[in-house]
């Protein structure tokens, strides 16, 4: 046997006495590819949130709508405090409302909006201590970062869940928080649209 057919017939002894030879990288990938456009298929039917760098976003079409002034017009009529009604911009849509009790068992009404930017905003109203409607609303110890000035008003900033944000300012003896995971600019837009709020008269 001449030496191109011993060096055959030993490398094949070799691949038989370890089992099947190694799979390749490439035959690796070919196998996972099945795998890979099964997960992309589904996750294109199912997605309904999209990246934003500013923080979580929701998909427009996917969130509920609510009627803001009618739920802020019912609020007021069972509060012992005046509820203010925000006029947003354009592209802002409210889709969320309720009123919450507290640990003192003063109340807060909710609303919350998705931006134009499809980032989620909330304005809480209360008649509590700052204090205590910044820990209901951002679920840790208050810490301010500091104050802004937005719409004539001052408001403390303060930490809030997933290194958003919670700004906090008073008005004819109620506490107005804005927190959501809009831009600095939507914080601005929304801050001023509260600010210049006139309080709704509640229905009868």
């Amino acid at each position: 046997m001449g030496e191109s057919m011993r060096g055959v017939a030993e490398q094949r002894n070799q691949q038989s006495a370890g089992g099947r030879p190694s799979r390749t990288v490439t035959s690796m990938l070919f196998s996972m590819l099945p795998l890979v456009l099964v997960v992309a298929g589904v996750a294109g039917l199912t997605g309904q949130c999209s990246f934003s760098p500013l923080g979580p976003s929701v998909e427009q079409g996917s969130a509920p709508t609510v009627d803001a002034t009618a739920e802020l017009h019912e609020a007021a009529r069972r509060m012992d405090f005046p509820v203010f009604e925000p006029r947003l911009p354009a592209g802002w849509r409210a889709n969320s409302a309720d009123v919450e009790q507290l640990p003192s068992k003063a109340r807060a009404v909710r609303v919350g909006w998705l931006t134009a930017g499809s980032h989620y905003m909330r304005l809480s109203q209360s008649s509590a201590s700052e204090a205590e409607l910044v820990s209901f609303e951002t679920r840790r110890s208050p810490r301010a970062r500091g104050v802004v000035e937005a719409g004539g008003l001052r408001w403390v900033d303060y930490d809030s869940v997933r290194s958003e944000h919670a700004w906090v300012t008073e008005r004819r003896g109620v506490r107005l928080l804005i927190t959501g995971s809009g831009s600095d600019r939507e914080f601005r837009t929304f801050a001023t649209a509260v600010a210049g709020a006139a309080p709704v008269a509640p229905q009868p």
